[in-house]
């Protein structure tokens, strides 16, 4: 039986989708190849979850574009004197909607 880490909160679980992304961009293709620690969900399981909140309109193009260009710099964006308090909004709206699906799923 394999023993899975478990994520700490949704900006943990955006960070990990997001460099999961990356290494499947440069060739990752299993669980198996990810050098990281193991995790009990797959990359699909987090799209699936995106196009959820995405259908049902909980969040829009604008969230997942700022989701996504923080989670490229794997940091959010509260930290950053460059981020604007639109970026630090929708990010916040966008983690709230995903640490909500993240539990509904039991990925948290």
């Amino acid at each position: 039986m394999e023993v899975y880490e478990p994520f700490n909160n949704a900006e943990e679980v955006w960070f990990w989708f997001c460099r999961s992304l990356l290494a499947r961009g440069d060739g990752l293709r299993s669980r198996s190849d990810y050098p990281g620690k193991k995790r009990g969900c797959e990359i699909g399981d987090i799209s699936r979850i995106l196009k959820t909140m995405r259908q049902k309109r909980l969040v829009t193009n604008r969230h997942l574009r700022v989701m996504a260009k923080w989670g490229k710099l794997a940091r959010p964006p509260h930290y950053e004197s460059r981020a604007s308090c639109r970026d630090v909004r929708l990010w916040d709206y966008g983690m709230y909607v995903f640490d909500y699906f993240l539990r509904l799923k039991g990925i948290l």
